[in-house]
């Protein structure tokens, strides 16, 4: 046998394998530049067009960032945890806690944060407080909000939010708090559209007005649907826009993973509710906060049914029930 050619013949067929896989790395990788370089001129249009309408907007990026779907729960414990609290006169109502101050706390309506921060890490001041960061975003001067994180981003749902209510005199009168328990991965870590892409498909879905500005764009966790073993959580870019028609800034929001747009915005700051009654307008923006999170669900009613009645059985049935409903909103665009 001659092993000098049967050396030859297996260093030939080697090296022809070699190049075959070289090749298609590398038409992979041309074809992904071209799709990227693709978006990106795609994306630098869309700025354009919304420059001709007025459309100001903050700096915007495009790294790519990754999420996954998540489960919580509402903690149902909140009564037993409260009486350690000190200085306030605290209750649970539906899980919820609701409380007064025994003196009022003043703050810097610039930067509320300073004192309140202190105050929200106190075991004896606010129950599981730690869990909690200042988000600016849906704070203003009647209310200051903290929102608990998954995967170090906000919460947008009032089942993970802390409320501080604000009077005319800047004194912290009382709060309300949801708390969220259990919080689970229910999938690997997958790529997530870019914060520029959202804010262009955003401007495509006539969602935003001419002659207004993108004031922010942050990547949150908020409600895809409800189920008996909790409630799944999907990234979403949650959007403030000002325009001059409106006295607040309306929230937008968009399935970070599909590019689906979530429908039922609302407004979440208003001058008009600043002195007004700061305990109401809190609470009607966390109603509306409530049922914006479940509209995506709401809007694929046939879909949501099916995934609530699969999700009894397992987390995993869950998440994939979840991605068809996300999946299925997206053919109505």
């Amino acid at each position: 046998m001659d092993f000098r050619r049967i050396e030859v013949i297996f260093i030939v067929v080697f090296a022809i394998l070699n190049a075959y896989l070289f090749g298609s790395y590398w038409q992979y990788q041309l074809e992904a530049g071209t799709t990227s370089s693709s978006n990106s001129s795609e994306n630098s249009t869309i700025l354009k067009e919304m420059r001709n309408d007025q459309i100001t907007y903050m700096p915007l990026s495009n790294k790519k960032m990754n999420g996954y779907y998540a489960s919580a729960t509402v903690d149902t414990s909140l009564k037993d945890n409260i009486k350690r609290l000190t200085d306030q006169s605290a209750r649970v109502v539906d899980n919820y806690v609701e409380s007064t101050l025994n003196e009022e706390l003043t703050v810097d309506p610039k930067q509320p944060q300073k004192v309140l921060n202190t105050f929200v890490k106190n075991r004896y001041n606010i129950v599981y407080g730690s869990e909690y960061q200042y988000n600016p975003n849906l704070s203003t001067s009647a209310q200051v909000v903290y929102t608990q994180m998954i995967d170090g981003h906000p919460v947008y749902s009032k089942a993970g939010k802390l409320t501080f209510y604000v009077n005319a005199s800047n004194e912290v009168t009382g709060y309300t708090q949801g708390h969220l328990v259990n919080e689970k991965q229910l999938r690997e870590k997958s790529e997530l559209i870019s914060q520029t892409r959202a804010v262009t498909w955003l401007y495509q879905y006539n969602e935003i007005q001419n002659d207004s500005k993108v004031e922010w764009a942050d990547l949150g966790y908020t409600n895809l649907l409800t189920t008996d073993n909790g409630v799944v959580y999907v990234p979403t870019w949650v959007i403030g826009i000002k325009s001059k028609s409106s006295t607040g800034i309306q929230v937008k929001r968009i399935n970070a993973f599909s590019g689906v747009l979530i429908k039922k915005d609302h407004e979440v700051t208003t001058e008009s509710s600043t002195q007004a009654s700061g305990s109401t307008a809190a609470s009607d923006d966390s109603s509306n906060v409530s049922s914006t999170e479940t509209s995506e669900s709401e809007a694929t009613s046939a879909s949501s049914s099916d995934v609530s009645s699969t999700t009894n059985s397992t987390s995993s049935a869950t998440t994939e029930a979840g991605v068809e409903a996300t999946t299925s909103t997206s053919t109505t665009y």
